[in-house]
């Protein structure tokens, strides 16, 4: 009888949510002798701030530029530096009887970019250096990557270059137009592109693929944010382009040579003075790209102390309104996840998905300001039986040693995500978000509630 049971125990549940009187509920359907308590409890987890000097940089977007953060006062940078794609098997340059003079008449960078934070009239400066040791592929770059382990920081720049956000050069209607797509151009020293045509003529191996072009004719470039305060450009590409003129009708050509995350580009960012956020007990941050996530202590043990099945374990992250006054205000974490904090690292740097045991996503909702993780019951099994496993197989020991030797075993981060998706809208891959957002959450003095209903057969 009790197998029966079971299969209606998540029908019972569903009943649950639609009616606060649960005495009796399960008793007028099942035989005295096996009738089934349906209980809801509520229990009470811990949080704090904690900060984070750098997170897993890879990205198809890089970042560049600076901001006072006028939350902490500290002056955010973001720099990267990219490596460029070569087409396998392509016609890399037309022959040399098309090219006039054989060699490039403009060689540039260009940023390519849809949104930006901050002043679109601020001036800011870049500049440009090459790479004299390049990435490895199966490495994993954090953003506080040091970018003088791969140029030489009392080499001149290639470039520098002083820009606007919106080019300001450019005619209304142009800056209007549906396919004006934002960029900034950094011009670099024609040799470049002179010295690649050259040896595209004596060693076209060298423009095979990536990997080859990479480790022969360039390495790639770090672009550093060295002066402005006020804006940061989320780019979407970077394009390294050698410009040449036809023979015969002088037309302007263009090869492109197009940075993307399969030939590794990473960002690097700093920030600074955020440990009087972290001490904040008021309430809990997060603020991305890096520099704070919240820390939740689940209470597990509590929550399986009475024996019963836990079917359903609620819990709401409730959201702060901004009190601060700025004109460029940041961003709300649109997408959160839970994870385990002993796998905070290792999920997005084995490419994990949610998988609703040791992890969980949510989205923001804007009606009730708040992030909602609807159960979580099977994370608290989780955590719980892999206690009670390691007691069993170590007797003797006791739960505080065990508390001491895995310290977080019962706590989960709330980490601020964007997603990846495929052609059919499932997501592929979870990344950190790099943008620059911003919020506080009830917690730290003020425990989170989680609402658990839970059954137990009477015999």
């Amino acid at each position: 009888m009790k197998k029966s049971i079971v299969y209606i125990l998540t029908a019972l549940v569903c009943l649950i949510a639609c009616d606060d009187n649960t005495g009796t509920l399960g008793n007028s359907i099942t035989p005295e002798a096996d009738s089934i308590n349906i209980k809801t409890s509520s229990y009470f987890a811990e949080s704090q701030s904690i900060a984070v000097d750098s997170v897993l940089g890879k990205t198809g977007k890089v970042y560049l530029g600076r901001f006072t953060d006028p939350q902490t006062g500290s002056l955010f940078e973001a720099d990267f530096i990219a490596q460029f794609n070569c087409v396998e098997g392509g016609s890399v340059f037309p022959p040399a009887d098309s090219i006039k003079g054989d060699s490039a008449i403009r060689v540039e960078l260009r940023l390519f970019f849809t949104t930006f934070f901050g002043d679109s009239t601020n001036t800011m400066t870049a500049e440009v250096y090459e790479l004299e040791r390049t990435l490895k592929e199966n490495e994993k770059y954090y953003t506080n990557i040091d970018p003088t382990q791969f140029y030489d920081p009392n080499s001149q720049p290639l470039a520098h270059k002083v820009y606007t956000a919106i080019d300001y050069t450019l005619e209304d209607s142009e800056l209007e137009d549906a396919d004006h797509y934002a960029n900034v151009s950094i011009p670099l020293p024609i040799e470049i592109g002179n010295e690649m045509i050259k040896l595209y003529r004596s060693n076209p191996e060298f423009f095979a693929n990536a990997t080859s072009f990479i480790e022969n004719i360039c390495p790639g470039y770090y672009v550093k944010s060295t002066n402005g305060d006020g804006t940061v450009l989320y780019i979407d590409q970077v394009a390294l382009n050698v410009y040449f003129s036809d023979m015969r009708t002088d037309s302007v050509y263009v090869t492109q040579f197009v940075g993307s995350e399969e030939v590794l580009q990473t960002n690097r960012f700093n920030t600074q003075q955020v440990q009087h956020l972290v001490e904040d007990d008021a309430c809990t941050y997060l603020k991305t790209p890096a520099g704070i996530f919240t820390e939740v202590t689940l209470p597990v043990v509590d929550m399986m102390a009475d024996g019963d099945s836990i079917n359903s374990a609620k819990i709401v992250f409730t959201r702060y309104n901004d009190t601060y006054d700025t004109q460029y205000k940041f961003g709300t974490p649109k997408i959160l996840l839970m994870v385990r904090k002993s796998e905070m690292s290792s999920f997005f740097e084995k490419n994990r998905l949610t998988d609703n045991v040791s992890s969980f996503y949510t989205t923001y909702n804007n009606t009730f300001n708040r992030y909602e993780y609807n159960n979580i019951a099977r994370l608290i099994i989780h955590c719980y039986n892999e206690r009670q496993a390691w007691l069993e197989a170590n007797p003797g020991k006791t739960e505080a040693e065990f508390s001491e030797a895995h310290p977080d075993w019962n706590k989960v981060v709330l980490i601020p995500v964007s997603t990846v998706r495929d052609s059919n809208n499932n997501i592929v891959n979870f990344r950190h978000d790099l943008s620059l957002n911003s919020t506080r959450l009830v917690g730290g003095k003020d425990r989170i509630e989680i609402k658990v209903i839970s059954s137990a057969f009477n015999h």
